[in-house]
């Protein structure tokens, strides 16, 4: 192998160990692995230069050690997405074997020994995230990355078992074995790197679609993806449902007599409970402050009036309670339908905004309803839920 290649490979290696870690400084956790990974194989592949400068058997141990450290970090990486931390006493006991058996082999002064115990090491230690990963290749991205370490796995099961053909004769060096250990390194350590980084880019850009379209303090829906999911469904389907808009009572006197951390618990508690008794088809989002919003589809009023009233119920009996308040906690709910002369969403919105309005000034606590934006013809249904039907 050439002296300008065989510095090539440690410099490519470690360019893309220092990629990885610009990336997992973006808040992704398999990227850390993929650069301390990359950054041990560059290490491995740097070797020769440390024996070139300080002959001594020891570099041969220093290259396995890396070697090995860095597949178990790959392993590791791919499991991060497939199913994290599987079989990881495994991996592990195959990583100090292997390494072990390496040792032995130095000390016998046994080359392909060395050669076999390191190779079959890393094949085993990448080739199991194989196993894991093959039930979970739903994207294209998961299925360039299985397939490109498929290959990397193949060619350390391949060069450890032509062990005595590509080793036969003058110094590992100049061997066959080594210039194949580094052309193949070169082309596949290159694909499998591309494949990872595009793997690991497109999460951080799910995370960031995801982050721009959910409140992240309740974890439903902001505005922003109310409105997105809303018009995926109608480019499928006819806007038919209900509309509920949710609003705690007297919020803002929890922030100033208990603090915003406990108004902010209050708003993750609520988003459970509209998760809880929202219909699995329901599109529910949080617009702001303490206000939410909930569409359900094909759900007729009265149907959905039931699912607001339980709703009410849930937090005037268990928020209270759970956070120790001295006065209970209710909320008030406005409800409209989707009529077919609506513009948008934000039609039936309206309507269920004025419906709110309504449920506040008569007292709060209770479920108001209005169909149409004029007066309202009220009628009183229950002594803590009045429906205000236009």
């Amino acid at each position: 192998m050439g002296e300008n290649f065989a510095f090539f490979l440690p410099v490519m290696m470690a360019s893309f160990g220092v990629v990885f870690g610009f990336v997992w400084s973006l808040r992704v956790r398999a990227a850390g692995y993929w650069s301390g990974a990359y950054i041990c194989v560059a290490g491995g592949f740097a070797v020769p230069a440390g024996f070139a400068l300080v002959p001594t058997p020891v570099w041969g141990f220093v290259a396995d050690l890396l070697f090995a450290s860095g597949f178990l970090l790959f392993s590791q990486a791919l499991l991060e997405r497939w199913r994290p931390n599987w079989l990881l006493r495994a991996r592990i006991a195959i990583w100090a074997l292997s390494l072990l058996l390496c040792a032995v082999a130095l000390a016998l002064g046994n080359l392909p020994l060395e050669l076999v115990a390191s190779d079959f090491g890393c094949f085993l230690l990448i080739g199991l995230p194989l196993v894991a990963g093959k039930d979970h290749l739903g994207n294209w991205s998961d299925r360039i990355l299985f397939s490109a370490t498929a290959l990397v796995a193949l060619d350390n099961l391949a060069r450890g078992s032509t062990v005595p053909l590509t080793l036969s004769g003058g110094s590992f060096q100049s061997s066959d074995y080594a210039f194949l250990m580094q052309a193949l390194a070169c082309i596949f350590g290159l694909f499998l790197a591309l494949a990872a980084l595009a793997a690991n880019m497109l999460d951080l850009l799910t995370r960031y679609q995801r982050d721009a379209l959910h409140d992240p303090l309740s974890g439903l829906l902001n505005r922003r993806g109310f409105d997105d999911a809303i018009n995926q469904r109608i480019r499928r389907l006819p806007m038919q449902g209900s509309l509920i808009v949710c609003d705690i009572d007297h919020f803002k006197m929890i922030n100033d007599v208990y603090g915003h951390a406990l108004g902010d618990r209050v708003i993750v508690s609520l988003a459970r409970i509209l998760a809880r008794f929202a219909p699995a088809s329901a599109v529910t989002a949080r617009f702001g402050g303490e206000e939410f919003v909930l569409f359900l589809p094909d759900t007729h009023a009265a149907r959905a009036a039931g699912i607001a009233n339980e709703i009410r119920e849930s937090i005037a009996q268990e928020v209270a309670d759970q956070f120790g308040l001295s006065r209970p906690l209710t909320a008030s709910f406005g409800l409209s339908t989707a009529q077919s002369g609506d513009a948008s969403i934000h039609d039936a919105i309206a309507r269920a905004d004025a419906a709110l309005y309504e449920a506040k000034t008569r007292g709060r606590n209770r479920v108001c309803v209005r169909r149409a934006l004029s007066a309202p013809d009220t009628a009183t249904v229950d002594p803590q839920s009045r429906a205000c039907n236009a």
